[in-house]
């Protein structure tokens, strides 16, 4: 309750149509005339060219409302995988995972929950441009940027503990991490998960604590070094004290981006059964009051995938296409190193994720990404000073002309090579 908005402490799941609905599809067994569907000898009526486009699903699971938290199959699968995937998730209570459109719905219904006009959210300052908008414009918060990286271009994990501090100070603590990051494409070591779990866990003996794990690119690890779960697991049981979110889904983990199936899951130590129905039914309170309900057959296609036997196989021959074009992408960067090409460009570590990023100097990453328009490159420029590429998008034999494009463009512009360490700030911003 103290971590909670005066949104989320005023939020609930209403006894309305969806309620009764509910109750009338065990009850009544004669005739139910609650929801706002056509149905036609008892089967849900839709257009003959729809069915033909949505076969082999039924009409059942194509075209009715979804249940607001989501279809109550699908929302136990995921939890039951999610234990699978995170082996610190085993016996640990958590909330149901509930159903939201989209890991963005997720990430918004956060800060409508748990987000006054005023407070403060701790993030690296390598982020995910949208944050800006959920936190600041819709909810009118202030977000507080720590150093994702130190000199030597590894977590930087005293930026990261003075960052909690001080935004401790307004009473309470709200950190949002995203794991493998977007844009630099990194995952922090076991170390320094261990850090920012102890960090927390002391700040959480005075402070109530809220970490929010955007797991978008969940399983998406490369390298060995990287932390390969999500540290939702690290934190689930961690403190009486810290309430710990996972915002998950299917768009990058099942590689079916415009589904906008995401998943909500809650857990605090000592968590009970009533509070976790009371954590699921303020969220889904936030669904029913916004958008009603998520895409029933983008959950029918989903429950489909996770219950067929070559579901984790087909998994890793995606994964393994992406863990390809990761090592071709290291072996173009070390041969730039090695010839000392583009000296103005410094790759940031990536391990993980869908992207890598270019440090620029100085401060020139939007001309950059023009003059690589001119090229016919597209690319996004966060900021001033860094260049992302998703290099998850280009087939990996197209790889090495890419980067050579990158390399040519930026040497054209003749400005001058980056320093050998990060140029970290010296301070978080008051």
């Amino acid at each position: 309750m103290r971590l909670l908005s005066d949104l989320g402490k005023r939020m609930f799941f209403p006894k309305g149509i969806v309620a009764q609905s509910a109750e009338a599809r065990e009850r009544g067994v004669r005739f139910d005339a609650t929801v706002g569907m056509a149905y036609e000898k008892g089967e849900p009526m839709t257009l003959p060219m729809i069915r033909d486009l949505t076969h082999p699903l039924s009409t059942r699971e194509a075209v009715p409302y979804s249940p607001t938290a989501g279809v109550p199959e699908l929302r136990t699968t995921w939890r039951d995988l999610l234990a699978q995937k995170n082996p610190l998730l085993r016996g640990v209570a958590t909330t149901l995972p509930v159903v939201v459109p989209g890991l963005t719905a997720g990430i918004s219904l956060v800060a409508d929950l748990f987000v006054d006009p005023g407070d403060v959210v701790l993030i690296p300052d390598l982020f995910w441009g949208n944050y800006r908008i959920i936190f600041e414009e819709r909810r009118q918060c202030r977000l507080r940027e720590f150093p994702f990286f130190n000199q030597d271009y590894r977590f930087n994990r005293k930026a990261f503990a003075d960052g909690a501090r001080a935004a401790a100070g307004s009473g309470k603590l709200v950190v949002l991490l995203n794991f493998p990051n977007n844009p630099a494409g990194f995952t922090p070591s076991r170390e320094d998960v261990a850090f920012i779990r102890q960090t927390l866990l002391n700040l959480a003996e005075s402070v109530p604590v809220l970490l929010v794990a955007d797991d978008a690119y969940f399983g998406l690890v490369y390298d060995e070094e990287a932390y390969p779960d999500s540290i939702f697991g690290e934190f689930a049981q961690a403190h009486p004290n810290l309430l710990a979110i996972k915002i998950d889904g299917s768009s990058k983990e099942d590689f079916a981006w415009g589904f906008r199936v995401g998943f909500m899951t809650c857990a605090f130590q000592g968590i009970t059964p009533d509070q976790a129905e009371a954590l699921e039914k303020k969220i889904a309170g936030l669904v029913r009051g916004t958008v009603s309900s998520s895409s029933t057959p983008a959950q029918s296609v989903l429950i489909r995938l996770l219950k067929t036997e070559t579901y984790q196989a087909q998994k890793a021959v995606a994964r393994d296409i992406l863990q390809a074009r990761y090592e071709t992408l290291h072996t173009i960067l070390q041969a730039q190193e090695a010839q000392q090409r583009a000296p103005m460009l410094k790759p940031l570590p990536c391990n993980s994720g869908y992207f890598m990023s270019f440090y620029c100097t100085p401060h020139n990453a939007e001309e950059l990404r023009l003059a690589l328009l001119d090229a016919g490159v597209g690319v996004i420029s966060v900021g001033k000073s860094y260049l992302r590429v998703a290099f998850a998008g280009i087939d990996r034999e197209d790889l090495p002309e890419l980067y050579e494009t990158i390399f040519s463009v930026a040497e054209a512009l003749g400005t001058p090579p980056c320093p050998q360490t990060h140029p970290v700030q010296e301070s978080i911003e008051a």
